[in-house]
Parts: structure tokens; sequence; C-alpha cells
């Protein structure tokens, strides 16, 4: 007795593209309203000072500039940017501003204001966010 195996029926095409139907629920590459599908990253927490609030916004930055951007420059940028914004300085010329080094294999040593650093790793890739006080009024205590 010869056994039956089931067959599945080639869905008609659409009549104007010639396409064939997209099936309910399914999603192409581009996600609801026309955006892009995100792609799922590992994000994990090295090492942070920080309180929850501000990781929370790290992973989160971080998360997007690397959906928006490839290049390590692009994505150290747009946290950088996004970081100042979210978490503006008083306008004082001791307060600090925001920085951030993105790569694979880097050596670093910062100084930075307590509780305002963070190192994360996403997938295979090392965020370091951090705040210092830049200001031109420390020339006199390095003696220029």
């Amino acid at each position: 007795m010869a056994e039956e195996k089931p067959t599945e029926a080639a869905a008609p095409a659409d009549a104007a593209t010639g396409a064939p139907p997209k099936e309910e629920g399914a999603e192409g590459a581009e996600g609801e309203a026309g955006e892009p599908k995100k792609k799922e990253h590992v994000v994990s927490i090295v090492l942070s000072y920080m309180n929850d609030e501000h990781e929370k916004a790290a992973i989160e930055v971080t998360i997007d500039a690397f959906d928006k951007y490839t290049k390590y420059k692009d994505v150290a940028q747009h946290i950088k940017k996004t970081y100042d914004a979210r978490y503006p300085s008083s306008g004082k010329s001791t307060d600090g501003v925001y920085h951030a080094v993105v790569g694979k294999h880097f050596g670093a040593s910062f100084s930075h204001e307590t509780s305002n650093y963070i190192h994360l790793k996403c997938d295979l890739h090392n965020v370091i966010i951090f705040k210092s006080k830049d200001s031109p009024f420390d020339l006199d205590a390095a003696n220029v």
C-alpha cells in the first residue's frame, strides 16, 4: 500500500503584482508600519557605577546605536549625543559631559565622575560610557 504524502497547494499569486500573497501575521524584512526589523542583541554589563535608570538608558541607547550604524565612530557619536541630550549638563564650567568609546579591542584608563561610568558588551563589541569634567579651567592644575 502506497503511503500518501501531504501536498501543499501553492497559493495563487496576486493578480496585480504577480507576487505570492502574504500570510496573515507573517512579517517580511519590515515590521509594523514599514519599519525595519530590529536585530536581537545580547547585552551584558561588565562594570557599572551608574544607578539603575542610567544603566537601562545606556543599554537602550547602545542597542539603538548598533541598530542604526555599523561604523564604531558613528555608534560612539550617536551614544554620546543621545546621552548628552537625555542628561544635559547644568551649563556650569565645572559640570562634565558624556563620552563614549566603542570597539572590540582596546586598552583604556579614564578619570570619570562618581556614579557616571558603565562598561557594556553588546554582542562582541565593548561600549564604555562615562562623564568627566572637561573644564578649560583645569589648565592651571596641569602646570601648562
